[in-house]
């Protein structure tokens, strides 16, 4: 088993500029990897940027509040697409129109203004998989996906969390182009008590094919709850 110390240096060896894809099964993955990016962005003195779709961030919220872990992400600057429940710093809403491609192109004009002004931050992409239940043709896919690469090279850490479930049975699935555009590709496997964190990805020679595998006490007692599954 690694510590959360080991699971902090794998997110410091990240640039800033990188996007890194973070793929998971059904489970509290996301809440657990959230809660990591933010311990460690709030160790390093760094701004973090939440994209919450869809009312993602209500979602881990409450998943976390049940596991005796209360965050309220006040200090995260949050940019909002739709949904209906405010969660942190709220700094921007999207309104998310009929054109996927629309959505990201606003997207990118408040992401560009609120780096220029913050620089170097983790940013945290919730909900992800939900903007591409709403492509219907491959031109549109393709239009947002050459939207999405051209955030590479951002005075940013990204962080792309994708329900691999989900994903994969939409029409359009954006698995298989994040994986050629993201930098960094790790698959989180869920066990009874741990998350086996898989390095499918990385420019990171000695991360290749590497594994960790955090208890999910790790997390827990570093930000105070306690639960006994992920």
């Amino acid at each position: 088993m690694n510590s959360i110390e080991d699971l902090l240096r794998a997110i410091d060896a990240v640039k800033p500029g990188e996007t890194v894809l973070v793929e998971y099964y059904p489970s509290y993955v996301p809440e657990f990897v959230t809660l990591a990016l933010l311990m460690y962005a709030r160790r390093k003195g760094m701004p973090v940027v939440i994209d919450d779709n869809f009312d993602a961030l209500h979602v881990i919220q409450k998943h976390l509040a049940l596991w005796g872990i209360r965050e309220d992400f006040r200090d995260v600057f949050v940019i909002k697409s739709d949904g209906h429940v405010d969660v942190g710093n709220v700094i921007a809403r999207i309104k998310f129109s009929d054109s996927p491609d629309v959505y990201v192109r606003k997207y990118e004009d408040i992401g560009r203004e609120l780096l220029s002004s913050i620089g170097p931050s983790v940013n945290i992409v919730l909900g992800f998989e939900k903007i591409f239940a709403f492509i219907h043709s491959v031109r549109e896919f393709y239009l947002v996906m050459t939207r999405i690469q051209k955030f590479l090279g951002n005075p940013r850490k990204a962080f792309y969390l994708v329900n691999k479930e989900t994903a994969e049975a939409l029409e359009f699935s954006p698995l298989p182009e994040m994986e050629r555009i993201a930098s960094t590709v790790v698959e989180i496997i869920p066990t009874p008590t741990s998350g086996r964190i898989v390095f499918k990805k990385t420019p990171l020679f000695e991360l290749i094919g590497k594994e960790l595998e955090i208890p999910v006490g790790v997390i827990e007692d570093a930000a105070g709850g306690k639960g006994d599954r992920v």
